[in-house]
């Protein structure tokens, strides 16, 4: 005969009723269900002695012990969810970064400027004790007004390839204590517009009739020699000139912007 389970409808065939004992009791091996057969679900004696097929499952007696092929449910609970600590972390941009760097590189900057302006005399002592390039960089710069200038008078002139200019030239005195050098000496033209042209002193030609526009250009950019100064009370002559100058001038000048000291020389004991 069979019988099925009342939790999961599996049919089992029951073995002969002389292998029973009394009121057996039947453990469903797929749900764990523990029932009795009912009287109703028996069938006659021969339909007992049938032996089981393979259409149908078996089933263990209530009390036996376990299968041990039956597999086991797994009571292990399954895990919770990780809950999220908090937003997620800010993603850093690029453009973030560079305008962080730009607003800290522009205050440094400014600081720096700030103790250069209100310190000159440190920044030049710490600048002077630089190998190479410590004399130039410490070089003591003199007030202007100690170089006076003089003669300055101005005039157009013809020069070579019948180019007219304008120049102006004079004298420069040194009416420091101490010999100067790097005088650089501006002119100003003004007629519909201004004109303005820086030179040094000891660069500069004296006369100017022979050279083309383009050599005087040329001229004008030069420095005078390491070597060149002016002794306390002496004089150089200087001479700006202008190309193509307006022929309604109406002012000329010019003034002393800049003039150095003597670079000191260190003394080695021996």
């Amino acid at each position: 005969m069979t019988v099925s389970c009342p939790r999961c409808g599996t049919r089992y065939r029951l073995p002969p009723r002389s292998k029973l004992g009394a009121n057996p009791t039947y453990r469903c091996v797929r749900c764990r269900q523990v029932f009795a057969a009912d009287a109703a679900a028996e069938a006659p004696a021969l339909e007992d002695e049938v032996e089981p097929g393979d259409d149908d499952d078996t089933f263990t007696f209530g009390g036996a012990p376990e299968r041990d092929d039956a597999p086991e449910p797994d009571d292990t609970p399954a895990p919770a969810p990780r809950a999220a600590h908090g937003p997620p972390p800010p993603v850093k941009s690029p453009a973030r970064f560079a305008v962080r760097t730009v607003i800290g590189v522009t205050l440094l900057y400014a600081l720096l400027s700030i103790y250069l302006h209100t310190h000159p005399d440190a920044v030049r002592g710490v600048l002077g004790r630089l190998p190479m390039i410590g004399t130039s960089l410490a070089e003591k710069r003199l007030d202007p007004a100690s170089i006076q200038l003089a003669n300055v008078r101005g005039e157009y002139q013809r020069v070579k390839g019948d180019q007219l200019v304008f120049v102006i030239s004079g004298t420069a005195i040194n009416n420091a204590p101490v010999a100067v050098r790097g005088v650089q000496i501006e002119g100003r033209i003004r007629g519909a517009e201004e004109q303005r042209q820086v030179v040094f002193c000891g660069a500069a030609p004296r006369d100017v009739r022979d050279l083309s526009v383009r050599e005087i250009a040329l001229l004008q950019t030069l420095e005078p020699p390491k070597d060149w100064t002016v002794a306390p009370g002496e004089q150089t002559t200087f001479l700006v000139v202008f190309v193509g100058p307006p022929l309604d001038l109406r002012e000329f000048a010019a003034e002393v912007v800049a003039v150095q000291g003597q670079p000191r020389r260190r003394t080695q004991q021996t």
